[in-house]
């Protein structure tokens, strides 16, 4: 395992990350891409489901869903906090669940980001494009590298930051280290041309639901939410 993933996985089986963790809700732009996709009686694969957040929720909305998470300790706190909900440990660049088996993928809140390297990150996809059955939807959020320009004012760097990181916004991707974790930024098109190479079909990105200019979104979202569908054969 290399370094920087090791360190990545190591944070989330901390007592500050489940501290920080321990909140559910939905982000505005989460409502409005679930009640839009989903349908309840449908399956959902909760990948990096972390304490269950959007696990609870999605159960509340009616749907047949599945937590699954990397963290142990993540999934031993969620087993015993919501224990009526099925939360497994796994990894999202290995799912263990059959070809074509759900109806919905969903990765929240940039947990996809924090794949290291890169190739994890692409494998991650390709396999959830294995597990979901034609027509199904992946859902996941990510951070927007064209945030780190130094004019962005919703990015969550503070001035000096934003100065250092300025000039990794002008690439189409990089990881860039916030917390002591490897963290995957990108451009909306690399994100869109990588997941389609992977056999994705982009339904539509939603930027912070409060920025309704399209073009100053791609610059002022710190993170965009991307739904994606597996053609149907």
């Amino acid at each position: 395992m290399p370094i920087e993933l090791h360190r990545n996985l190591e944070a989330y089986r901390t007592a500050a990350a489940v501290a920080m963790y321990s909140h559910y809700y939905l982000f505005e732009e989460e409502e409005y891409l679930f009640n839009k996709y989903y349908r309840a009686g449908e399956n959902v694969l909760d990948l990096a489901c972390g304490l269950g957040r959007t696990t609870l929720l999605l159960h509340e909305m009616g749907m047949q869903v599945r937590g699954a998470d990397r963290s142990d300790v993540f999934v031993q706190t969620a087993r015993r906090r919501l224990p009526y909900l099925d939360f497994r440990q796994g990894s999202y660049d290995r799912i263990e669940e059959a070809d074509a088996s759900f109806s919905h993928l969903l990765i929240s809140y940039n947990g996809i980001d924090y794949a290291f390297p890169e190739i994890q990150r692409v494998a991650a996809i390709r396999e959830c494009v294995r597990v979901l059955k034609p027509g199904g939807t992946l859902i996941f959020s990510s951070h927007n590298l064209k945030s780190l320009h130094w004019f962005s004012p919703c990015s969550f760097w503070g001035p000096r930051d934003k100065i250092r990181l300025t000039p990794k916004a002008f690439r189409d991707w990089s990881y860039v280290v916030e917390a002591g974790m490897h963290t995957f930024y990108a451009s909306r098109q690399f994100v869109i041309r990588q997941a389609e190479e992977c056999g994705l079909r982009l339904l539509e990105t939603v930027s912070f639901r409060k920025l309704r200019n399209f073009q100053l979104s791609l610059y002022f979202s710190p993170y965009i939410h991307y739904a994606f569908q597996k053609p149907a054969e």
